[in-house]
């Protein structure tokens, strides 16, 4: 018989990442990404991220396609840590003030923790998946959008108002805080305090286009329970 002649395809090299401990390895290879990025930038190679990982550097895409597919790898990661802290916070018992302000509180404070790979999330302009916003601002804005419509229906009725608004809160969100990572100008606090007053204002235009008018000092769980339905009037029975 004759042998087979053995051909180095990428296809080949990645062949040992779909056997038993590929997605551990896969896993501790974003992991690795993660932690170069912190530590060298959002451009930190290959290289660096193979140091982390105690590879060597071909032996990156044995579990991976390549770069890019890495770098969706570490947004996705680093999108799904951010959501889950922000979605922690939202809660109807407070002002629409503090349903705003948590979250970007939470936002913040994520960013500034982790200032190297909140840049590496917005410089990229990646997204989480196909049809969601761009991550990085989107994490904030995708889960007001969410509070909003599912507490004032008509916040959504029209498409793209709703869009136009998260892209406005999007920019406004991560220009500030990548401003703010460079220059640290201004307190953390400050930050927060003028990013809510200033979202707030974006949310109001939109609300008072649908002809609703929402006290930023009442507590929405007052209303639900006066039978408001944020249209400042009593819902009928």
């Amino acid at each position: 018989m004759g042998r087979q002649r053995w051909t180095d395809t990428a296809e080949t090299r990645r062949s040992g990442a779909r056997g038993p401990g590929g997605d551990e390895r896969r896993r501790a290879l974003v992991a690795a990404a993660v932690a170069a990025i912190e530590e060298h930038g959002p451009d930190a190679s290959i290289g660096q991220i193979a140091d982390r990982a105690g590879l060597v550097r071909t032996h990156v895409y044995r579990h991976i396609a390549g770069k890019e597919e890495l770098d969706r790898a570490v947004a996705r990661h680093a999108h799904a840590e951010l959501t889950a802290r922000i979605r922690a916070t939202f809660d109807v018992d407070g002002t629409p003030i503090d349903v705003i302000r948590a979250p970007i509180a939470e936002h913040v404070a994520w960013a500034g923790e982790h200032p190297n790979l909140y840049r590496f999330l917005v410089e990229r302009n990646y997204r989480s998946g196909n049809d969601e916003p761009r991550i990085g601002g989107s994490a904030f804005a995708s889960e007001i959008f969410a509070a909003a419509t599912r507490y004032i229906p008509r916040f959504g009725s029209d498409r793209a108002a709703a869009e136009r608004l998260i892209i406005a809160l999007l920019g406004l969100i991560d220009a500030s805080v990548r401003w703010w990572l460079t220059h640290r100008e201004s307190t953390r606090e400050t930050l927060v305090d003028q990013l809510t007053a200033e979202a707030w204002l974006l949310i109001d235009h939109r609300l008072r286009a649908l002809g609703i008018e929402l006290d930023p000092a009442a507590r929405l769980r007052d209303l639900l329970i006066a039978g408001k339905d944020y249209r400042g009037e009593a819902s009928a029975t």
